[in-house]
This record gives C-alpha cells, structure tokens and sequence, in this order.
C-alpha cells in the first residue's frame, strides 16, 4: 500500500513538473510602423520574455528598429564615435536591419523586464527624432 501510494505521488509530481514546464513564457508581439522620422508602436510595454517585434517601413526611406537596453532617456543615448550621424548601439538586443519602403520584417528577442530604447539608427533618423521609450515589465 505504501509503495502504491509513493508511486501515485510521483506520478503526480511528473504531472505538475511537466504542467510548469509546458506553461507559455509571457512577452509577447509588438507592432511597429516606420514613417519619415517617427515609429509607432501599438503597445508600449510587454511583459519580460520572447518579444516578436513585427516592422512595417510605410515611409519613403529606408528605416531600421533597433531595440537598445539603457537606463537613458530615449533622446539621451550617445553619438557613435565611429559613425557620423548614427548613435552607439550599447545595449543593442536586436534589430531589423535596413527595412525598405513598403517592406516588413519580423525578429524575436528573448528579453529580461527593464528600459529599452527603440530607434531607427539611419543617419540624421534618430537626431531627427526617430526614437521612443519602451519598457519590458
């Protein structure tokens, strides 16, 4: 009867370890237009895990998202040194990379809860404005 009984508890053990395991991770997808100098998102927080971030370019340019943890301000970050017109992508978690007019593109970043930074890094884009805060609880 004891041996029956340790069985029957492990066996609901298995179940509860493999209940946790198959629970979905939080985060979640964002959206992103691109336009001349501006990004609208139609959320600005998530909940910390697997981000899909799905970027739409409804500009005439060529834009990029880049997704920056930082505690500054999103008008805040610090030129690229390197690179005239761009700033320093410390912090980057991922990006796009060019995204043409008319195009989309979609990447997934498993991110930790924080302050994040999201910009297009084209030159003069960000100076231009083309920046915004957005925070992963």
């Amino acid at each position: 009867m004891r041996r029956l009984k340790l069985v029957a508890m492990l066996a609901v053990a298995a179940l509860v370890t493999g209940c946790a395991a198959a629970t979905p991770a939080k985060g979640g997808t964002v959206h992103a237009t691109l336009t001349e100098m501006k990004i609208v998102l139609d959320r600005s927080s998530v909940p910390a895990g697997p981000i899909t971030f799905v970027v739409k370019n409804n500009g005439t340019l060529e834009h990029e998202l880049v997704v920056i943890q930082t505690e500054a301000a999103d008008d805040k970050l610090a030129p690229d040194v390197e690179a005239a017109g761009k700033m320093d992508e410390t912090g980057n978690v991922g990006e796009t990379g060019e995204v043409k007019p008319g195009e989309s593109k979609t990447f997934t970043v498993t991110i930790p809860a924080g302050h994040y930074v999201l910009m297009c890094n084209e030159v003069g884009h960000y100076a231009a404005g083309m920046h915004l805060s957005f925070t992963v609880n």
